[in-house]
């Protein structure tokens, strides 16, 4: 299909369960701006506000000045240079379709060649503080199990070990580029990454009839959490990563995040006895979705526990590999080769502790 934009208007045509596309890549505020006027002929005066924190894509809202109701802006989300190379943009699509028509995300308005427009969640993200806020984080944990209860997986199968081969696939053999210094420093090859992943993938294996797979969010990093206090409520947004996976997985990458992006602490990891307190949220809450009668116990936590813990040191090999690439592709700017070196550090230092929880 195609389309055709004649000054400010657009002929639009629907490429996903009825979700208009435009034929039109955006590259600036003032042209995603042109499309909102397309979209939303009556607001009277746009205007935009860009939002920091993302490293993998531009995001940027519009709002009609007139409007003081933050719920109406409408996000255009730009992808990233290169960032094909990590993310299947359809499947992202696809993925933000279902889960709005679950209730677990914003509408898709429009898409474009390199993005799309949908609703805003309003609240804010978490930090490392409101994370832990025992007002906040039981919330979290029955959201999460929500969503790997309610939405279904197209198929039973985890990402974790194809999405693994496939990014290193795009990982040089030896880290002597100059953008990837600091990782040459943790580790000296790409075939040494291979031998990791092989460790792990047997371990899973060995494990596999005690691992459970959903639907999973697989970035729960606190910029893609939002709490709203007026309702009490938690959204997960940025859906790119989703895929059937471990739930424990989903879970370990989750509290690895602790740890913040942009001034990272992993000893903000939490204890064991934070931890046993929100999986016991978690567990009860998957009960109550399958209608399990029985209590949640002690030995049901412990077993939990375990594998989110040999996962979470998973997540950091995840996206040790996934920084990597992004090193050598992205525009966006972040040291990515600082990151992905912190990333495979902490997975080496963590290996000794969890790695033999399964």
């Amino acid at each position: 299909v195609s389309t055709q934009s004649t000054g400010s208007r657009i002929e639009r045509v629907a490429i996903m369960d009825g979700i208009p596309h435009t034929d039109k890549t955006i590259t600036s505020v003032e042209e995603g701006k042109e499309v909102i006027k397309a979209m939303q002929p009556d607001w009277y005066l746009i205007s935009h506000k860009i939002f920091d924190g993302g490293i993998t894509n531009k995001l940027v809202g519009y709002s009609d000045e007139m409007d003081p109701n933050p719920e109406n802006m409408i996000l255009l989300r730009m992808y990233g240079n290169n960032t094909e190379l990590l993310i299947d943009r359809k499947k992202e699509l696809s993925n933000h379709v279902s889960l709005a028509a679950a209730g677990f995300a914003t509408s898709v308005y429009m898409t474009v060649n390199n993005g799309y427009f949908y609703g805003y969640v309003d609240g804010s993200t978490l930090t490392t503080d409101t994370v832990r806020d025992p007002r906040i984080y039981p919330i979290i944990a029955r959201s999460i199990a929500r969503m790997h209860c309610k939405v279904e997986a197209p198929h039973k199968d985890a990402v974790f070990y194809p999405k693994m081969v496939q990014y290193l696939r795009n990982v040089p053999d030896y880290f002597n580029n100059e953008k990837l210094k600091a990782v040459d420093k943790v580790v000296s090859s790409k075939a040494d990454l291979v031998k990791e992943l092989n460790e792990i993938q047997q371990k899973v294996t060995d494990a596999a009839d005690s691992l459970e797979v959903g639907f999973c969010h697989n970035d729960l990093l606190l910029g893609n959490v939002i709490y709203n206090p007026n309702r009490n409520s938690i959204s997960f947004i940025d859906y790119e990563y989703g895929d059937p996976n471990f739930t424990a997985y989903d879970i370990g990458n989750h509290f690895a995040e602790y740890a913040g992006v942009d001034n990272v602490d992993f000893n903000l990891y939490p204890n064991e006895l934070y931890q046993r307190y929100w999986l016991r949220d978690y567990l009860e809450e998957v009960w109550k979705c399958r209608g399990v009668e029985t209590p949640v116990t002690e030995e049901d936590i412990t077993r939990l526990y375990r594998q989110v813990n040999f996962f979470s040191c998973c997540g950091h090999f995840f996206w040790g590999v996934w920084a990597i690439i992004q090193a050598l592709n992205s525009e966006i700017d972040f040291d990515f080769g600082e990151y992905a070196a912190m990333k495979l550090g902490e997975y080496f230092k963590q290996k000794e502790k969890f790695f033999d929880l399964i």
